[in-house]
């Protein structure tokens, strides 16, 4: 009922418009389900409002795809949903508009980090410890637990890429939190974080493709893994007995974003506006797990939805992802990563 009265509030936050339906706008975001459940909550009510058709596109990652159109100057899609170091990027780089804070309706309810110069937060979502219930008997809670490897045998899997990795291997070292980025920022650091990856390196299983986790971990291929929360909850669906866990998880936030050289840059404001309402917020986490950035949106769930996402107390556990920082080193990180997993 409570989802109910969510997907009510998002209809009613505007009246029909007068404009022909033949009006239309792109709406470039991650595809499969997930674009699925955005155009049911998202795309067709705001359709129903305002009478602006909201066209599909997927969007693969990295820049390649917006670069392509900026550079040709044929900007085909109007609003794009970016990762937060690619948000940094394109903003840098001209690829998306610098927003006017005056035109964004909701920008009040939103966190400091909710907002960047070029996009408004669509929303938040974890990196997780996620395990076997049946292989690790009593449940692993810590990082330190997942480099227990008497205490809980057997492979466990790790993100092929240095981002996270890192984080992981120094808060496995006692490294708090909040001091992770301060230790990385400093060659000892890094050097701390692949000695403590070395303890482990025979035992791990690397992962690249988001499947991989929930698949490994429901056939017992590994008893433990870092693993988007989503792929975890659809396999316990499925009755897969698998567990998870808010500590020291890992937070980012995902953007709305306007692609340079576009046509229709009030529309995109509209359709960012309507995206990011607290009621639209809450009908998209009432049925993806991934937490709402507005701040009003918290008081729509159902308290049922408040243990699978990152907000509350669990997101009050987690570590921010430092995307600056990556920024700054990914290059260098992603080279020396690779060198250290081609010694085998």
């Amino acid at each position: 009922m409570k989802y109910l009265a969510i997907l009510a509030g998002v209809s009613g936050l505007f009246a029909v418009s007068s404009a022909s339906f033949a009006d239309s706008l792109t709406v470039a975001t991650w595809g499969g389900s997930y674009t699925q459940k955005q155009r049911s909550v998202l795309m067709e009510p705001y359709t129903k409002k305002t009478g602006t058709a909201v066209r599909d596109a997927v969007y693969t990652g990295g820049l390649g795809q917006i670069r392509a159109m900026v550079e040709a100057k044929n900007t085909v899609w109007d609003v794009i949903t970016l990762g937060s170091p690619e948000t940094i990027n394109a903003c840098a780089e001209g690829a998306i508009v610098e927003l006017d804070k005056s035109k964004l309706t909701h920008a009040a309810d939103f966190p400091p980090d909710g907002i960047t110069p070029c996009g408004i937060g669509s929303v938040g979502w974890s990196l997780v410890l996620a395990y076997n219930s049946k292989l690790t008997g009593e449940q692993p809670k810590t990082w330190a637990d997942f480099w227990d490897l008497k205490k809980y045998p057997g492979k466990r899997a790790l993100r092929r890429q240095p981002k996270a990795t890192l984080e992981i291997a120094l808060l496995a070292d006692d490294v708090a939190r909040e001091d992770v980025y301060k230790v990385m920022r400093t060659p000892a650091g890094i050097d701390r974080a692949f000695r403590k990856l070395d303890e482990i390196k025979s035992s791990i299983q690397w992962w690249e493709a988001g499947a991989q986790p929930s698949d490994w971990l429901s056939s017992g291929n590994v008893v433990m893994s870092t693993s988007f929360i989503g792929r975890i909850l659809e396999a316990r669906a499925e009755g897969a007995p698998l567990g998870y866990g808010w500590q020291d998880a890992f937070y980012t936030i995902d953007y709305w974003t306007i692609v340079a050289g576009g046509k229709n840059i009030e529309r995109a404001y509209e359709f960012i506006n309507f995206a990011t309402s607290p009621e639209a917020q809450a009908a998209f986490s009432a049925i993806q797990p991934v937490a709402p950035v507005n701040g009003k949106s918290v008081g729509l769930l159902a308290p049922d939805r408040f243990p699978l996402m990152p907000v509350g107390k669990n997101l009050e556990q987690n570590v921010r992802y430092d995307e600056q920082f990556w920024n700054d080193n990914l290059e260098t990180l992603n080279e020396r990563f690779n060198a250290w997993l081609a010694k085998g």
